[in-house]
């Protein structure tokens, strides 16, 4: 795979290229870095708010009459 890699950059350099390449490269890597982190932070978000729910209706007092 590493080999690959190597010689397609050989090819972009060869060709002139090379930046073009580099810049979409990064491109595509910086698209899923952003992506990785907006999951993460919206999951951590609705997660701390689903358990703060939990923790509000274990702590409220109940009715015993009531449905």
């Amino acid at each position: 795979m590493i080999v690959l890699m190597f010689l397609l950059l050989l090819l972009a350099a060869a060709l002139g290229v090379l930046g073009a390449v580099i810049k979409a490269t990064l491109i595509i890597v910086l698209s899923v870095v952003l992506s990785v982190a907006l999951l993460t932070a919206t999951a951590y978000y609705v997660a701390r708010h689903r358990w703060r729910r939990f923790t509000r209706e274990l702590q409220s007092p109940r009715d015993p009459y009531a449905r």
